[in-house]
């Protein structure tokens, strides 16, 4: 009689510990699937979770205008794309505003760092900024890289700012044009340049580069040797921009070939032009 009453009690435990197994599973395979879901779509088979959200500023602003009311800056950009579900949450905030300059920071929520993802292309996004008051003539900084102005620009959009600033010297016969020459060229570190001639529409510079040892500033302890080019120039409204390179002794056959039109008094002086030395422009970004 025990045993027969020990062995229906195993029984009934038996039984017991196989429905609590099974509600184990069943809770677990909840679980596993409110983690998926709440991760969103884009996981591989089994993951138990999609690609990761990650906030990130925009690769380029492409327009920024002001709303109808002119309290607010719609700013546009690109954002990830390629998938589902790839970009959400832009926004846009005015970080401080000082100095005639209105500091922005745009970002957004993308998927693009999860390998998973397929998010590998763009599309156009847009967001909307409040500003504390009207904009006037100050500029719009947006994420320290790139800077907008209403001055000169066609209501209601701002204009966007070239590497040389919103409003830049007209190209000429200056020695900072000819800095700009020199950084259109992509000048080393301590280049030099002496004038050849120009005359508003084309500019020739011999630019030297420093070679040698690479050991910082020279001096005694870094003996460094300089190369030589010729470097031909077109006036373009954003300024000088390159046409052709040669030996400093090539005189106009170079550029000619490129350019039929260069003239000879630029490229190939009757007499030396005034010439003045100067290094290269730092490229080193400072706020506007």
């Amino acid at each position: 009689m025990i045993g027969h009453l020990r062995a229906g009690n195993a029984g009934r435990l038996t039984a017991r510990a196989l429905g609590v197994s099974a509600a184990l599973l069943l809770m677990a395979g909840c679980g596993s699937r409110a983690a998926t879901d709440g991760a969103g779509s884009g996981g591989g088979p089994g993951d138990g979770a999609g690609p990761a959200w990650t906030e990130v500023g925009p690769s380029d602003v492409t327009a920024v205008r002001l709303t109808d009311d002119g309290r607010a800056l719609a700013v546009e950009f690109p954002v990830s794309a390629g998938a589902p579900d790839c970009a959400r949450g832009a926004k846009g905030v005015v970080d401080t505003v000082e100095n005639g300059t209105v500091y922005v920071r745009v970002t957004y929520e993308s998927r693009s760092a999860d390998t998973r993802s397929g998010c590998v292309g763009s599309e156009p996004g847009s967001t909307t900024v409040p500003l504390p008051g009207p904009i006037g003539e100050q500029k719009v900084f947006i994420n320290t890289s790139y800077v907008f102005t209403a001055k000169g620009a066609v209501p209601p959009a701002l204009r966007r700012c070239g590497p040389r600033g919103c409003d830049p010297e007209p190209t000429g016969c200056t020695p900072s044009s000819y800095e700009q020459a020199m950084a259109d060229a992509d000048s080393p570190k301590h280049s030099m340049w002496d004038l050849v001639g120009c005359d508003g529409s084309w500019l020739a510079l011999d630019i030297s580069y420093p070679t040698g040892p690479v050991c910082g500033e020279a001096g005694p302890d870094c003996q460094s040797h300089g190369r030589t080019a010729r470097w031909y120039f077109r006036a373009k409204p954003e300024g000088w921009s390159v046409i052709a390179t040669a030996a400093s002794t090539d005189g106009c056959a170079s550029v000619r070939r490129v350019e039929p039109r260069f003239p000879a008094a630029v490229c190939a002086p009757p007499t030396p032009s005034a010439t003045a030395t100067r290094p290269a422009p730092s490229a080193a970004a400072t706020r506007p």
